[in-house]
């Protein structure tokens, strides 16, 4: 009887040994963005990437840019992407319609910068954003940067309410516009973007310099920056003036130091880099480099701790 009893001592320990550990059995949800958009090619990219590492992440759609912050907000998610001009206001209680000032919300790392695209018929006569005024514009769903974006921008410009508004998402936006249903459609995403692609793909569309307006433009928001989409990206024969905000990787309070930590370690690392690079171009943007000042949110101490023990690495 007394083997026995020290038998099982000492087989217990490697019994629980041998059991799954609790950090491996967690699974992480990280909230995308609408089919087509920038942030699903990055979350689905990052699931995969994870797996390698052993991190269960599980990707799931969303409707955008402010979509995730909520998510975040109300536990709902351990990681999300969203734009610095869309986290600046949640913060501050300032988006459209809501007064909760998002507390909840860390920040991780930039990712990449999406850019606005606004695609028209070549025989449109748009030349300008104020041209939009009577427009039927698709903006994207409830809840995503690109909508978010418009309102902001045709809101300053006063036309916002002399605007169609449709708020579909990217897919079913390529089919309006080829059908006529539409006269243009406004996309905030990383270059370059397949929706885009796809509506220009019959040469009787392209994208509108918003170079007459970039000054209004930038008024908007202090997170936007001039910037022009490059000759080819899309075929076109010339660059697009435009503007860009950063896409940030986000986290919550509810989401560990470790797991934080650890999550980031996937991410920003040269490998990493290369691999999420063929999941979507943007991510060629992907930097080693915390520029934590540009997320426009504190950074989680799982955050604070990767980059310093990176920059103590190097």
């Amino acid at each position: 009887m007394k083997r026995h009893y020290l038998l099982c001592i000492f087989l217990l320990p490697l019994f629980y040994f041998c059991l799954p550990s609790q950090a491996a059995s967690k699974d992480f949800g990280f909230g995308g963005g609408p089919a087509g958009g920038t942030f699903m090619y990055f979350a689905n990219g990052i699931s995969k990437l994870a797996e390698k590492y052993g991190m269960k992440i599980t990707a799931f759609p969303t409707k955008g840019s402010v979509d995730n912050i909520r998510l975040l907000q109300n536990n709902q998610a351990n990681f999300a992407i969203a734009y610095a001009s869309d986290i600046d206001l949640a913060r501050k209680g300032l988006l459209k319609g809501d007064s909760t000032k998002y507390d909840k919300i860390s920040g991780a790392g930039v990712l990449y910068t999406g850019k606005i695209h606004i695609i028209i018929k070549k025989n449109s006569g748009i030349t300008s954003l104020k041209d939009l005024r009577g427009k039927k514009v698709a903006v994207g769903e409830a809840g995503t940067g690109a909508a978010s974006s418009a309102e902001k921008i045709l809101s300053h410009m006063g036309i916002w309410q002399n605007v169609s508004r449709y708020y579909i998402g990217y897919r079913k936006a390529e089919s309006a516009f080829k059908s006529g249903m539409v006269d243009a459609v406004w996309v905030f995403a990383g270059i370059p973007n397949s929706s885009v692609s796809e509506m220009l793909s019959d040469n009787k569309a392209t994208l509108l310099s918003i170079q007459k307006d970039i000054k209004t433009v930038l008024a908007v928001s202090p997170n936007y920056r001039a910037v022009k989409i490059p000759k080819g990206t899309y075929g076109n024969r010339y660059s697009i003036d435009t503007i860009e905000a950063d896409a940030v990787l986000l986290t919550n309070v509810y989401t560990s130091e470790k797991d934080v930590s650890r999550m980031m370690d996937i991410i920003y690392n040269p490998s990493s880099i290369r691999y999420m690079s063929t999941q979507h171009p943007a991510a060629v943007e992907i930097h080693l480099d915390p520029d934590m000042e540009k997320m426009m949110v504190p950074p989680h101490p799982g955050a604070i701790r990767f980059w310093r023990e990176k920059r103590i690495a190097q």
